[in-house]
């Protein structure tokens, strides 16, 4: 291993852009937000022509991934985020009766503040006086933003999986791009990482992805067994403690990371009022590839690995440097 790594006792992993490829979730992304602006108009569309468009599609709605960027880069974590922010801005700029040209949300998004978290309720509502719906309607979690959750998921899973999970596509067809799941790093190098890393430090997991969305994967792969059985913190937890607390957990808030540290079966309560061993953080590693991960790890006093493999490649290098990470590498295979 990397010789800086001999101070860590702990090395926790985002997973998207960092051990899995954000490739089909960018996809499912785009398909949903073109799915939903079309439904909203009355259009219902073709499922098979969607994925024999599906290059294209994404090419159109995010500028070239132009636009994945620009809201990574602030702070948008959740992919699940990304479509709904990404129909909010066209929204706000165009109506909801109108598709427009998506070169100018990039446009837009790039004047918003650099945690785009503190203005979802502002951009909810901007959309809601441009559109007439309800505020209610659109502010995230609301009835926009489930029905978004649900056609992501059915692209994502396909129609049977989906509905095995109660969220029935709305407009069925789906294959499901689960099925054709790849590593970000080659399968040799990934299963060397993480089986070295295992066999002196805890590896563990925060990631926005849900618990089967994860899991699943790594069983398939055959490197589940390299991380700690409660060390593995996906989307279902946050929900939960959301539910129960009231507040939003997602990064850039540390909770992911917490509680990938200290075990999913840690209260979740004293993990927010800061009712945890302090002397473990530094010796911890976060390694992550997007603005919501570096933000979280620096917020709970994490030393943070940037790894150059997320939307923007080795172009985040700069912005990595300015947020001042520990350490930068090309790819999660560098830490070995």
């Amino acid at each position: 291993m990397k010789r800086f790594l001999d101070k860590y006792d702990t090395v926790i992993f985002d997973m998207d852009g960092v051990i899995t490829s954000e490739q089909n979730y960018w996809n499912c992304a785009a398909l949903t937000v073109w799915e939903y602006l079309h439904y909203n108009m009355g259009i219902f569309t073709d499922s098979a022509e969607c994925m024999k468009n599906l290059k294209e599609i994404r090419e159109t709605v995010f500028c070239g991934d132009a636009l994945i960027s620009e809201l990574k880069g602030r702070g948008v974590n959740s992919n699940w985020d990304l479509g709904y922010v990404t129909v909010l801005l066209s929204w706000i700029l165009y109506g909801s009766d109108k598709i427009g040209d998506f070169k100018a949300l990039v446009e837009y998004a790039a004047e918003l503040p650099e945690n785009i978290l503190d203005v979802y309720d502002v951009l909810a509502e901007r959309a809601s006086e441009r559109t007439g719906f309800d505020f209610e309607f659109v502010k995230r979690n609301g009835l926009m933003w489930q029905t978004m959750h649900i056609i992501f998921q059915g692209w994502f899973l396909g129609d049977t999986l989906a509905a095995e999970q109660g969220m029935p596509p709305v407009i069925p067809g789906k294959p499901g791009l689960v099925y054709s799941e790849r590593p970000i790093i080659p399968m040799a190098d990934l299963r060397n990482l993480l089986r070295e890393l295992s066999e002196t430090k805890r590896v563990a997991i925060g990631t926005g992805r849900p618990g089967t969305e994860i899991t699943e994967p790594l069983r398939g792969w055959n490197v589940m067994k390299y991380f700690a059985p409660d060390g593995i913190c996906h989307y279902d937890y946050v929900i939960k403690a959301e539910a129960a607390t009231g507040e939003n957990l997602t990064k850039p808030h540390p909770y992911m990371f917490l509680k990938a540290l200290y075990g999913t079966d840690y209260s979740d309560s004293r993990l927010i009022t800061g009712d945890y061993d302090k002397s473990k953080i530094p010796r911890t590693l976060v390694v992550g590839d997007a603005g919501a991960d570096i933000l979280a790890a620096q917020a709970m006093g994490a030393d943070f690995c940037a790894v150059l493999t997320g939307v923007s490649g080795r172009a985040a290098k700069g912005y990595f440097e300015n947020l001042n990470a520990t350490y930068i590498l090309n790819s999660a295979a560098d830490l070995l």
